[in-house]
């Protein structure tokens, strides 16, 4: 083993200016060739310090920089405009009236990374989180991790293509949301209910005693 100090972030190992202990050929064939680390001698020891102070000082702009970012994120009122698919039709040829117009494909994270680019905020598509799976107009959040630990949410709306008032479309749509998860969760509690009412009537019909217990009970008396 062997000691080297860190200058740069290292996963699973440490952050610039840390003092570890590693295998010799990690040190002496990758950390100090890559120049991610020297090698933990009296003068680099003391300038361990130095680099710590550096680095914290580093990590303090970044974290600014990150909450002003999450600042302008959660200010933001993102309309999102896609195509969407015509109405099904049911077994009688009749066209389905759909709460929430379904989309052709999925809003990604891919998009809500380009978003924020056109917006002016650096973000990388794998920073970006989406809550749910979105196959509908409606209205959603999106959680984007920024530098120093810092989290933003951003909500924003998706309407159908060309819609003709954008602010009215985004009320209908996210309306339309509320009452399709209201009957959702309505249709849930209505399964529980006929499920418990069904086991509650099966424990009553093996409590019931049938005719062949009358006999035996009486063929016992005799």
């Amino acid at each position: 083993m062997m000691k080297v100090i860190l200058k740069e972030d290292v996963p699973n190992l440490g952050v610039v200016g840390d003092l570890v202990s590693v295998r010799d050929g990690y040190g002496r064939n990758y950390l100090i060739p890559q120049g991610k680390a020297v090698f933990a001698s009296v003068r680099s020891v003391g300038e361990l310090d130095h680099q710590k102070r550096l680095a914290a000082h580093r990590r303090a702009q970044a974290t600014a920089e990150a909450n002003k970012s999450k600042s302008a994120i959660e200010q933001m009122q993102v309309v999102m405009q896609a195509k969407v698919a015509p109405p099904q039709m049911n077994d009688d040829g009749e066209l389905v009236q759909e709460k929430l117009q379904r989309l052709f494909g999925t809003i990604t994270n891919r998009d809500i990374a380009k978003v924020l680019r056109d917006s002016g905020v650096k973000a990388d598509h794998r920073r970006v989180t989406l809550v749910d799976t979105i196959r509908t107009v409606g209205k959603y959040v999106a959680k984007v991790r920024l530098d120093g630990g810092v989290e933003a949410k951003l909500p924003f709306w998706v309407i159908p293509e060309g819609a003709a008032d954008v602010e009215a479309e985004k009320k209908r749509v996210e309306a339309a949301q509320e009452a399709a998860k209201k009957e959702r969760e309505e249709a849930a509690a209505r399964e529980a209910a006929a499920a418990v009412a069904a086991s509650a009537a099966m424990a009553a019909e093996e409590r019931e005693p049938t005719d062949d217990d009358e006999d035996s009970f009486g063929s016992d008396e005799d």
